[in-house]
Order: C-alpha cells, then structure tokens, then sequence
C-alpha cells in the first residue's frame, strides 16, 4: 500500500504533480512518502456499503518545498467536491476533548481581551467552538462553512452560521477575531486563502487571528502514519506556517503546541509591511528536510512491525476493533484493510453509528457494542483518549489488550 523515497520533484511526469509551492509559489520541490490508492474522502457519512466501497482512490504523495518547508500531497485532486454534501467531524461528544476546547479558548480570550467582541469561524463545522467562544467571552459570533447542519449544536442568539465557503465579501462582518480550526489543513492554496483573509480585513481593523491545525513534526517524530490522508492535502510545520502567515501580510504573535503536541496554534495580526519577526518555535527548512528523511527511513519499519503484529493477531483468531472514526481510521485502514483483521471500528458520536467507512466499507458501531462483542484488542486511534476510553471498556465488561497510537 505504501511506496518510501527521496528524489527530485521534477523527476516526475509533470502532468501527474502540483509544480509550484501552494505556500510561497516556489517551484524547488522534492517528493520523499507516498501512499497508493487512499480512499479521496474520509469524514463523509455513507449509508450503505457498496456507496462506501465506491468512493474514488488516488495516491498520496508528500511533497517538501525547499524554499519555505511547507509539506504538502503534490498529486491532491483539486478538482473533486469534498466538503458541500456534508461531512461528520464533530468531536464534541468526547469529555476530553471538550475540556481540552474548553481550556485553549479561554486562554485565547482572556490573552487577547476577546469580551464583548465580534468573532468570526471559518470552517466552523458544526458549530462547538464559535458556540463556545461566543458564550465564554460574551461575545457575538458568526460560523462560516458550507457543510454547517442545524440543530447539531445549542441555540445561541448570539451565533449565526452563513452556508458558505469563505470568501472576501465576508470581510463586511468586520470581525475583531477570526478564528480557522482544523481547516487550513484541507485547503490546497494555503497562500491564495490567506491572501483572501487578509484582504478582507480593513486596514484600520484591528483583528487577531487564531488557527490551529495538525503538526506535521510529530507526524515526522513519531512516523504517524495514521494522519497522512488524501482530504489532507497540506501538513504545517512552525517553519512553514509562520513563512505563510508572515507572506500573506501578517505578524505572528505566538505559536504553540496542544494536544499531546498534535495540534499547533498561531495567533497572529495584520500589518502593513512585511514581519521579520520569526518565533522561537519555528524551524528551518534543513532541520525539516533531515525528519522527512529520517521518516522515509523508520515508517517502513512502523509499517511492517503493524503488518506482522495484525497478522499475529489473525493467527490466533483474536478479535481486534479500531475505537476512533473519522480520518486516522482511514489513514490506518488504508494500510492494512485487505488483512481483514478488523472487522469493527467504534465511535461515540452517534451521528456516525451505522454509517459505512468511506473506501474501506466497514460499518461504524457505537461502543456499547463491545459488552456483546468482547474484544480482545483494542487499537485506540489518539492516545489522548486512553484514560476515558479504558473508562469507558470498564463500564461496559470488557478487558481487552489495549494500544494507543
């Protein structure tokens, strides 16, 4: 499922690669991991096995600009549709995770006196966290994305949802903060979408920015492969996230990681003239350069180590389940689907509860199956999890082998 190298970019049929950085237009580009026949979509709710078993697949191949750092699926399809016929991404059913929501939002607000304040999400989901910065902060908000559902969050008077991809007309919401979680992520033009940001905020607002996507250094450090996957067609270093933010006409005011160091965050400001601030946190492009190689060099092992241990497992007639949906399942299942060890995978937002795995065709339970079930193996997908999940298997009787990636 996986092909490993290191070579020039331009070795390859032009026809088939992005030939420019979506970061910082440069064209000194050099691919280093490829996955073959990733399921396109991830995080779409699909009712019957057959439509999930449909779902188009195209190779992954990560791509490392010279220039700026920035790591991103050189081969990513930007003509398909991902995200207007809806999309399941909601993790607030999950205490951790609401606590953790929770936490960073109220340092955002206290550290940059967000009270009482117009604030603006893009790609605001289902609407947890323009609901709750809204609420902690008194404040008015507004959520921007076109797969937004209603009915999935509270009522708030305070909060309205436009349906739409964000654009500049949006800049007349005069927001005093504009936040992006997990979005950026998924868009392929990284440098046109900040560019359009910034061109939406009038030069005498003060606006703040927050974002926060996936960090591609532990994914590197750790040889995640569970994260590489197709709806994901950009992966951010501090390096390269700051280049960005600072070539799309803003200054970074800080950056930090959370979440197990999973998550990196940049707040940042508009400005008139190009920052020469660099933070603390970002690193070169040779440093990131010598991880993407050392990946390509210890995933192979990471893979064929998952390999024989799942195939162990088969041996022995164990009955393993994934507890996690969404996109590590299907990064992980893209690698060792055609085993057919895993029968199961578990979730506990029940709006994905029988729904069938996009591209693998697996049907998603709820974890009160598993007092039925009774596994042997349990493969958690974030390790963050351990503790409310290990809970949660008490509760219901069961006593399996558990690990955490």
């Amino acid at each position: 499922m996986f092909i490993n190298y290191f070579r020039i970019f331009n070795s390859m049929p032009a026809e088939m690669m992005h030939n420019t950085c979506p970061n910082c237009r440069h064209e000194e580009l050099e691919s280093f991991f490829s996955i073959k026949n990733a399921p396109v979509q991830s995080l779409v709710t699909i009712k019957n096995k057959q439509d999930a078993l449909a779902i188009p697949r195209k190779d992954i191949t990560l791509t490392l600009c010279k220039n700026c750092g920035f790591i991103f699926n050189g081969l990513f399809d930007t003509s398909i549709d991902y995200y207007t016929k809806g999309y399941e991404d909601q993790q607030a059913f999950s205490g951790t995770f609401i606590s953790f929501l929770t936490s960073v939002t109220k340092k955002f607000i206290k550290k940059y006196d967000i009270f009482n304040k117009e604030v603006v999400e893009i790609g605001c989901g289902k609407g947890d966290f323009i609901n709750l910065l809204s609420e902690l902060g008194n404040n008015r908000g507004t959520g921007i994305d076109p797969a937004w559902e209603p009915g999935r969050t509270k009522d708030n008077p305070n909060v309205r949802f436009i349906k739409e991809f964000y654009s500049e007309a949006h800049g007349d919401l005069q927001a005093d903060a504009i936040c992006c979680r997990h979005t950026l992520e998924h868009i392929h033009d990284t440098l046109g979408f900040l560019r359009k940001v910034r061109a939406s905020i009038k030069e005498d607002k003060k606006a703040v920015l927050f974002f926060e996507v996936p960090s591609i250094l532990r994914i590197l450090d750790v040889q995640a492969f569970w994260d590489i996957f197709y709806e994901h067609c950009t992966y951010f270093s501090p390096g390269s996230l700051g280049r960005l933010f600072r070539l799309s006409g803003f200054e970074v005011l800080d950056m930090y990681f959370e979440y197990d160091e999973q998550y990196l965050f940049i707040e940042a400001k508009p400005t008139k003239r190009t920052s020469t601030f660099v933070h603390p946190l970002e690193e070169s492009v040779e440093h990131l350069r010598y991880m993407a190689q050392s990946f390509v060099g210890k995933v192979n092992i990471v893979l064929s180590e998952w390999r024989d241990r799942l195939l162990l497992w088969r041996e022995e007639r164990k009955k393993v389940v994934v507890w996690g949906g969404g996109s590590k399942s299907v990064g992980f299942l893209t690698q060792f689907a055609d085993l057919g060890v895993i029968e199961h995978v578990v979730d506990i937002n029940p709006n994905m509860t029988g729904n069938y795995i996009p591209g693998i065709g697996i049907k998603y339970k709820n974890p009160v199956f598993l007092a039925e079930y009774q596994p042997d193996v349990v493969i958690i997908m974030n390790a963050v999890y351990v503790n409310e999940i290990s809970a949660m298997l008490t509760q219901y009787g069961v006593t399996p082998i558990i690990v955490a990636l």
